[in-house]
């Protein structure tokens, strides 16, 4: 369920694809963008990837074509949707690992492409009645969070309320501060975060004492088609209690809109009993041989229907084991790579969270390169000393499911399923690192691939915290703090 969102404007450009209608195209674009809330060098590194994209078409089959530029800002970001017809589209540029060679002075017109996905922060592509849409976005820069105490002493909490910006900020220092990595990447900033309350991209809840002081508090976010995401309950020095009074007022909140779950990846205090169930759990590396559980939790918040889900056959003894233990109706349907059209590149984007030393590569365009294109983000990644590495394949694309063969032998294995977290069930793969290439998860009886012994000591979830709030993982040496998203 993706959140409602305020945007502020919509603009739209139509111009054909000219070359003398090149500053046209980059005035509209660095004037929306500026209009829209964005600083000068985002707006600028915005109209640069429109400029080389447009350059790019320009000198293609698509000269003369239709375009169409959309652009639409949220207070936090700005995005540009440039809607286009071409039979030509080197798409594996748009990789984090692409490279282009140039022998000579004269730069090839490709290079164009890469310089695009380098400006950006997400990419999306989808092709739909004929027509590409390449849709681009960019951040506005905040301020990073300043490290610092949590907010003060607060008595047993005895209400809840929507926290002002001030407050927001007392809270995030206070979850930074107390649990490190327990939160996602757009959230490490707190005008940020503040900008996405406003525009509805999220919510947020304090839970304060008699004299108004912070205990604790929460966030959420919808995610997919319907599925609500939350954050939390982080606590400061309060009792069981105030975990059970921020979730009591959340499942309030939640009544009065649409979804079928709750999920809570970055489970910072231990959930008070009843409200959620383990759906599985997820692995974190951290000082070179150390691993801890992280569990996974979900709440129905309506009765599951079911649902089609689409799937590579390879998967099919995990997802019908993985569907029968948590009770998820669903009609599975094989994809071969006979049925779709074929492509001959692939396309990932990659999101870094740096907070949480985890990386998260999603699939953008399906091509019959996707295992060396894989193999290379995996290379680069794990050669920048990366290690908790994820895979998500959204089971509602029949495309997505093309890349199973690819994901699973260089090593990926699924690890949790997130009902309705995209536009079907979004299965989430990580990388282990002992996993044999070639492996498959045929026999999984549990839902839970074996992978074989992992080396180092396993501890398990909040061990050696009095209040099981803190990760015990802290970022490789030379990795900033802060989250940062890239398109590949």
């Amino acid at each position: 369920m993706d959140p409602p969102s305020t945007d502020l404007s919509r603009t739209r450009l139509d111009i054909s694809l000219e070359p003398r209608y090149l500053h046209l195209l980059t005035g509209f674009v660095e004037e929306a963008a500026r209009a829209q809330g964005l600083g000068t060098g985002e707006a600028l590194a915005l109209t640069l990837a429109a400029e080389e994209i447009f350059s790019y078409l320009t000198g293609g089959p698509a000269r003369g074509r239709e375009l169409r530029v959309e652009c639409r800002g949220c207070l936090y970001q700005v995005t540009l949707d440039i809607l286009f017809a071409t039979t030509d589209l080197d798409l594996r540029l748009f990789n984090l690992t692409s490279r282009v060679e140039v022998t000579g002075e004269e730069l090839p017109p490709a290079i164009g492409l890469l310089i695009a996905a380098r400006q950006i922060d997400r990419l999306r592509l989808r092709h739909e009645s004929g027509l590409f849409r390449l849709t681009l976005s960019k951040d506005k820069v905040y301020p990073p969070l300043e490290a610092g105490p949590p907010p003060p002493p607060a008595r047993p909490a005895i209400a809840c309320r929507v926290p002002d910006a001030a407050e927001l900020y007392l809270l995030l220092q206070g979850v930074n501060a107390n649990s490190p990595g327990m939160l996602p990447a757009d959230f490490d900033r707190p005008a940020k975060v503040a900008d996405m309350l406003t525009a509805g991209a999220c919510r947020a809840l304090i839970a304060v004492d008699a004299a108004g002081r912070i205990g604790g508090g929460l966030l959420w976010q919808g995610r997919g088609e319907g599925l609500v995401e939350c954050f939390g309950p982080y606590l400061f020095g309060q009792p069981a209690t105030t975990a059970q009074l921020l979730l009591d007022h959340l499942l309030a909140a939640l009544a009065r809109q649409p979804g079928h779950g709750l999920l809570n990846r970055y489970p910072a205090t231990a959930l008070p009993p009843g409200y959620f169930e383990v759906l599985g759990a997820r692995k974190h590396y951290y000082g070179g041989d150390q691993i801890m559980d992280i569990p996974v939790y979900y709440r129905h918040l309506l009765e599951d229907l079911g649902a089609l889900t689409w799937m590579h056959p390879a998967l099919r003894p995990y997802l019908e084991a993985e569907y029968r233990r948590l009770a998820f109706a669903r009609d599975l349907v094989a994809v071969g790579e006979g049925v779709l059209s074929q492509s001959p590149y692939s396309v990932l984007t990659v999101a870094f969270n740096r907070l949480a030393d985890e990386v998260t590569l999603t699939p953008v365009w399906w091509g019959r390169d996707a295992p060396e294109n894989l193999a290379r983000h995996l290379e680069m990644l794990r050669g920048e000393g990366l290690n908790n590495l994820f895979f998500q394949m959204d089971l509602g694309h029949a495309w997505q499911t093309l890349f199973t063969p690819a994901v699973l032998a260089v090593g990926f294995r699924p690890t949790v399923m997130l009902p309705h977290a995209g536009k079907g069930d979004l299965l989430l793969f990580q990388y282990e690192p002992a996993a044999a290439v070639g492996e498959h998860p045929a026999g999984a009886s549990s839902g839970v691939l074996p992978v074989g012994d992992q080396p180092g000591q396993r501890v398990a979830w909040g061990e050696g915290r009095e209040d099981g709030s803190a990760l015990a993982g802290q970022p490789p040496s030379g990795q900033s703090a802060g989250g940062e998203v890239r398109a590949g």
